[in-house]
């Protein structure tokens, strides 16, 4: 299950680069305020392309970023996944995006456009710069994203729900989306929002889902519908599955659950193997040696497998919240050697992160913001200059 640390730390997260979505209008009126345009990148820009989910990112590296603020109210900055060295990241999944019954998307606790997420935008264009897969994560385990009153609801109440989530994904660039069900929802209704989002975003578009490890052996499940049966009918649209081995759903110190898994009738490169980065996120960390055997026997078995994913960036072990992105290099070493990417980042675009850090502290949002809050950002951006 995953772990509102946003909530729980008082922290939360998130502003547009060019603009906010498009909100359907609804049963409650959206609260629209135009964001203050301090990107880095200009809005008569080409959108990113989108880039499929190719055989060239197997075995994946998938690490979701959920707190994107610290205890302070400073902002939280991804690049050190692209800028520390023998980090190879495939996809960094932003999260979480909730649907609520009678309002507007919001991710974590507060609108995506508000200046909060400033930093958060900015960064995610330049992970995708690199070639990091930037994709968008709607779920968790706070519930109403898939009731029968938003997204598992009759036709009408699907419409006005899910144009939220198309729109915020064409806002933000997200280069795919990470079905995160930790509630009941009907096999109709799972199917209908899979296949919507192909119907939509075409071919390209990646198309994930994250049950716990025992629904796809056919056993407990948070999700209420059949995967083995969403697999018949739409597994086509489905890149892959990010496979929860924690918190008493599955464990990753050995191969026996992922063998379950294929003999289920799973793909071995289509299962991610997904992982607490601390023992603080949850239940059944398991140690990196340990974890390097399991992918090494299941290399041996199977060739290959679709990968390893982390719950969750800011405080993964065993450089926590001072050096998250260590757990990162340490997985790049079992699992993507040499397949490092390159950020390019200019004077230019330094000044921008500057100032799109200054104005995502604590901004619009309820996080600890005080006069003697340092204007100086905690990551030196300058020194990441290379261009």
């Amino acid at each position: 299950m995953r772990f509102l640390w946003a909530a729980l730390l008082g922290l939360a997260t998130a502003l547009p680069v060019d603009k906010e979505p498009s909100i359907e209008k609804g049963p409650t009126p959206a609260v629209v305020k135009e964001p203050v345009e301090t990107s880095v990148l200009s809005a008569a820009e080409e959108p990113v392309p989108v880039t499929p989910d190719r055989g060239t990112d197997v075995p994946r590296l998938v690490l979701y970023f959920q707190t994107t603020h610290d205890a302070l109210g400073q902002p939280i900055s991804m690049l050190p996944l692209i800028t520390e060295k023998n980090i190879a990241l495939t996809h960094l999944i932003v999260c979480s995006f909730h649907i609520n019954e009678g309002g507007n998307i919001t991710l974590n606790d507060y609108p995506p456009w508000y200046p909060l997420f400033n930093t958060l935008w900015n960064e995610t264009r330049l992970m995708q710069d690199a070639g990091v897969r930037v994709m968008g994560m709607v779920g968790g385990a706070a519930a109403g994203s898939f009731s029968r009153r938003t997204l598992d609801g009759n036709a009408t109440t699907f419409e006005h729900y899910y144009g939220q989530l198309r729109d915020t994904i064409r806002a933000y660039r997200l280069e795919g989306m990470d079905l995160d069900v930790e509630q009941p929802m009907s096999q109709a209704g799972i199917t209908r929002l899979v296949s919507r989002l192909r119907a939509d975003f075409g071919p390209d578009f990646i198309i994930t889902l994250s049950p716990v490890a025992t629904a796809l052996q056919g056993g407990g499940n948070l999700s209420g519908f059949d995967y083995q049966q969403l697999e018949h009918d739409v597994g086509r649209h489905i890149a892959f599955y990010n496979a929860q081995f924690y918190n008493g759903w599955g464990y990753a110190g050995s191969t026996s659950e992922y063998d379950t898994i294929v003999r289920t009738g799973y793909a071995p490169t289509r299962i991610v193997l997904g992982q607490v980065t601390t023992s603080d996120n949850g239940g059944d960390y398991v140690e990196p040696a340990q974890l390097n055997e399991t992918v090494r026997l299941l290399r041996a078995e199977y060739g290959q497998i679709g990968g390893i994913m982390g719950w969750e960036y800011f405080n993964s072990a065993p450089g926590g919240t001072e050096r998250p992105w260590e757990w990162a290099q340490i997985m790049t070493a079992i699992l993507r050697p040499g397949l490092v990417p390159l950020l390019r980042i200019t004077k230019d675009i330094a000044r921008g992160l500057v100032q799109a850090w200054q104005d995502s502290l604590a901004g619009g949002g309820d996080m600890i913001a005080t006069a003697v809050m340092p204007v100086t950002p905690t990551v030196d951006y300058f020194a990441m200059v290379n261009a």
